[in-house]
């Protein structure tokens, strides 16, 4: 009698949940590290001007909270973030970044398993939305 090479529905279950949470940690280690990136560029920018942190206060300090945020989470893994020319290409790459970090994030909320990790996630994407507007 020939033996099944069929996986078993445990095994299957313990593979999907395995690519689940591999997906949801890098999705917590990439919105941890463009969050990380943006706060470093916006007060960067800040330092830059005369008048820099009254023109980027709002952005900075969404950027801030949205990485303190997401930091409270019980499963983040953190990784090293990388750096990042003219004014508005960089402004356009923080809106980007924030509305990435903010679509991400709440994926993650879907895919956590941790009430607490989902709460960081969420609360995360609030601040990193409100960047993105504080960028507008």
């Amino acid at each position: 009698m020939p033996h099944s090479t069929e996986p078993s529905p445990e095994h299957i279950a313990r593979n999907q949940e395995e690519v689940r949470h591999s997906w949801f940690t890098e999705i917590m280690n990439t919105a941890l590290n463009d969050l990380a990136h943006a706060e470093r560029v916006i007060t960067s920018l800040a330092q830059q001007e005369p008048d820099g942190f009254i023109a980027w206060g709002m952005a900075e300090g969404e950027a801030v909270q949205a990485h303190r945020a997401l930091r409270q989470a019980p499963s983040l893994q953190r990784a090293p973030s990388a750096e990042g020319s003219g004014l508005t290409a960089t402004v356009d790459a923080l809106f980007e970044l924030a509305a990435k970090s903010s679509q991400n994030l709440v994926r993650a909320a879907e895919l956590a398993g941790d009430p607490d990790d989902k709460a960081a996630c969420l609360r995360a994407a609030l601040h990193a939305g409100r960047l993105r507007e504080a960028l507008r």
